[in-house]
């Protein structure tokens, strides 16, 4: 729908009839300019910024767009191997596609998004798809970590837990809490933000493989074999725990 500018936002709509009512035309994020496709996904401020570090990511040199046009042909002659490239152009298309989740989230349930978790979302979201095309895509590694975690939908609220195990199947750190979100995306990358942070703060000085599984969803994966899943008896048990508890719980040993 974007190469074709068949996108239906709110000038789209309103140039063939469709009466906004309250809402108006105005770009959500910036009330400054007409809520065009050009502007929404590649010429509001807060939009430019989103692809600036998306494109540090990859460590390509954005430049102002004025559309679709420019903005594939900036894309698609970056310079880079083959496979790397095929990993880039679907990061570039999960941006887009994570970016008009956000405008959605915005106009509809007034969600607002701020930037470091737009990246976070797009980053998991782009790894997701990536590994959904190249599933044979691994990290061959003797040793692997692996955080199990559930997440179960109560009220106004998820609770989630979690447990890392090693290598040998021994626990090393877990945490159990609640988040406060009626999505459940949103609850689903918050839970591995936590997952992350806790790995994060055991400063473990290894070089083995993280391998995070959310129930029976892998949402992070770099495993070579998957027929050794672990049950979530444990991470479960946690989020029972977790539901009511407002604040998040973590320890490692």
């Amino acid at each position: 729908m974007l190469p074709i500018d068949r996108i239906p936002s709110k000038e789209f709509l309103v140039k063939r009839g469709v009466n906004l009512q309250n809402i108006s035309i105005s770009c959500s994020r910036c009330e400054r300019e007409p809520e065009s496709t050009s502007h929404l996904f590649f010429q509001c401020k807060f939009i430019e910024g989103f692809w600036i570090k998306i494109f540090n990511w990859w460590e390509v040199v954005w430049k102002q767009v004025e559309g679709f046009e420019d903005f594939f042909a900036l894309s698609i002659n970056v310079k880079m191997a083959e496979m790397k490239k095929s990993f880039w152009l679907i990061s570039i298309s999960a941006a887009c596609w994570k970016v008009w989740l956000a405008r959605n989230g915005l106009v509809f349930e007034r969600r607002r998004v701020y930037m470091e978790f737009l990246i976070f979302q797009l980053k998991m979201r782009a790894l997701l798809w990536i590994r959904a095309v190249y599933d044979e895509v691994r990290l061959q590694e003797n040793f692997w970590l692996k955080f199990n975690m559930c997440r179960i939908a109560k009220e106004d609220r998820v609770g989630c837990g979690g447990v890392l195990r090693d290598n040998e199947g021994v626990a090393r750190a877990l945490f159990f809490g609640s988040i406060a979100t009626y999505d459940a995306e949103v609850a689903e990358i918050g839970a591995v933000k936590v997952a992350l942070e806790v790995f994060l703060a055991m400063k473990w000085k290894i070089d083995d493989s993280l391998f995070i599984e959310l129930g029976s969803l892998v949402v992070f994966s770099w495993r070579a074999n998957k027929a050794e899943k672990k049950s979530n008896e444990m991470a479960f048990s946690l989020v029972i725990a977790g539901c009511n508890r407002v604040k998040m719980y973590k320890a490692w040993w």
